[in-house]
């Protein structure tokens, strides 16, 4: 149900009459038709307009008053009775204030009221009820908090409306074949609703698409009735992906894992319980990368797989798992950091760090590394959520669930760090020796095999590091939840990880 906002008449004014609006009220009007908030008036405002003495902006007011909802035939209490939950009442502007502030606090008919009145804001404050009565700028800020989404930019990746989506580009042609109709489903239901979508694009084709909404718990289990079994609470906010395709001419680029990353991050950023799909079993490839990262079968209907992954504990039945990689496949990309789990500072060189974590550069940096002759071809390396990183350490003491704060360096021959850590990240697994085959790690490394073949063939051993990446700031993640002592006793690992190249 949608938020419903009652405006005063001043704010009223300063949106109707005959001068040039105001930027804040142009922006809470666009903001809330965007959002489907619904702006009601009340009638006890057009006495304040009739009492207006400039006559010409009392006609454009009162012209114009009707295309708000208005509120009537609401039962009022006489004078006393207001007075005695409102304060006094001396003139007529004062009668109307508290018929609003009455119309909010006692009838509950809406859910806010805005007005830049200081009289009614310090009613509304002696009343208790200040948090439900806005200026402009409070509703504003309201509007951008509840329904404006914290962004995740990866590269490659735009994020569009439907419409924008050039219909005759081939991907259409393979998602028909997998769902007859899906051209006229599209148009209908996505193009038409603006409905919010993410795309991978290369030389002006699209190589990859995914398309959300939000959905209600309700709607979910009204199309599969027996996913309700599955649940140990109702997830309360829900992101549906509608579509989700990687165009076959890109198999093999980890595009589908880059826009798996991009959903996953994007929905944890915003505080979602819950995202799922459907899926055919056909899309063997799919449905293993989707429960590698945590999604469940919940149910099935029609052929398709109901896939759906919790954030956190107490949304899904299925136990938390204890180990910390156990728990981070599940919640990904949350993690434990509790005490007996070691966090390993990893400097690393700009050649590759642009390579293994392309979204962590800026345009200007990667312009720099490009001038330097620093950013890597390979691009898969960038594209995937579990990563290779390879180097000398000498130590052998990393265990499984580690977790390791990357920072970039300023060169090879200096631990002195050009930014904060902002990079953290997971181990999975790890190896440590002469590894005579390294083809394994190449596709999710920074290094081509050639490179990295001689270095199998040093005197000090080679540690081979799978890692898994996690969108989570890692100065937040060193300030808020590792105390700085802990981190400087580890300092030798600081150490042991310099890159020896």
């Amino acid at each position: 149900m949608s938020e419903k906002l009652l405006i005063d008449t001043n704010i009223l004014i300063g949106l109707e009459d005959s001068k040039e609006i105001d930027e804040e009220f142009s922006e809470l009007l666009q903001r809330c038709q965007l959002n489907s908030v619904q702006i009601f008036v009340h009638e006890a405002s057009r006495s304040d307009i009739n009492r207006d003495n400039d006559l010409n902006r009392k006609a454009v007011i009162t012209s114009k008053i009707a295309k708000f909802p208005e509120l009537n035939g609401i039962p009022i209490p006489n004078q006393e009775a207001l007075e005695a939950v409102y304060g006094e009442i001396k003139k007529p502007n004062d009668y109307v204030d508290v018929i609003l502030l009455y119309t909010l606090h006692e009838v509950g008919a809406v859910d806010f009221l805005i007005t830049q009145d200081r009289g009614l804001h310090k009613r509304a404050l002696r009343l208790g009820i200040a948090n439900r009565v806005f200026t402009v700028e409070d509703a504003l800020v309201w509007l951008r908090n509840k329904y404006d989404s914290l962004s995740v930019e990866l590269p490659f990746i735009e994020e569009k409306q439907c419409h924008q989506i050039n219909r005759r580009d081939d991907i259409f042609l393979s998602l028909q074949e997998d769902y007859d109709g899906f051209g006229e489903w599209f148009d209908r239901s996505c193009a038409r609703n603006h409905r919010p979508c993410w795309t991978i694009n290369f030389n002006n084709e699209i190589a990859g698409i995914a398309i959300r909404k939000d959905e209600s718990f309700s709607d979910m289990i009204g199309t599969l009735p027996s996913a309700k079994e599955s649940f140990s609470r109702a997830p309360q906010k829900i992101l549906k992906i509608c579509t989700f395709k990687i165009k076959e001419k890109y198999r093999g680029e980890k595009l589908g894992e880059q826009l798996l990353k991009q959903i996953l991050w994007w929905a944890h950023k915003n505080n979602y319980d819950l995202v799922y799909l459907t899926i055919y079993p056909k899309h063997k490839s799919l449905v293993d990368l989707l429960l590698q990262y945590g999604f469940e079968n919940v149910g099935r209907s029609g052929g398709e797989l109901y896939l759906a992954k919790a954030f956190g504990e107490g949304v899904l039945k299925t136990l938390s798992c204890a180990d910390p990689l156990g728990y981070h496949r599940q919640y990904y990309p949350t993690f434990l950091s509790s005490e007996n789990i070691r966090k390993f500072l990893v400097p690393i060189h700009s050649d590759y760090y642009a390579t293994l974590f392309p979204e962590n550069v800026n345009r200007q940096q990667a312009e720099l590394f490009a001038q330097t002759g620093g950013i890597s071809g390979n691009k898969i390396a960038g594209n995937t959520i579990r990563k290779v990183y390879v180097c000398h350490a000498q130590t052998n003491s990393v265990q499984i669930g580690d977790v390791l704060l990357f920072f970039l360096l300023k060169d090879i021959g200096s631990l002195d760090s050009n930014m904060g850590v902002d990079s953290v990240d997971v181990i999975i697994k790890w190896r440590a020796g002469r590894d005579s085959n390294p083809r394994w790690a190449c596709t999710h490394t920074a290094f081509r095999e050639q490179r990295i073949q001689p270095l199998c063939h040093l005197p000090k051993p080679l540690v081979t590091l799978c890692f898994q990446r996690s969108k989570v700031s890692g100065s937040a993640f060193i300030e808020e939840k590792t105390p700085f002592f802990k981190m400087y006793v580890n300092l030798w690992s600081y150490l042991a990880f310099s890159l020896v190249f």
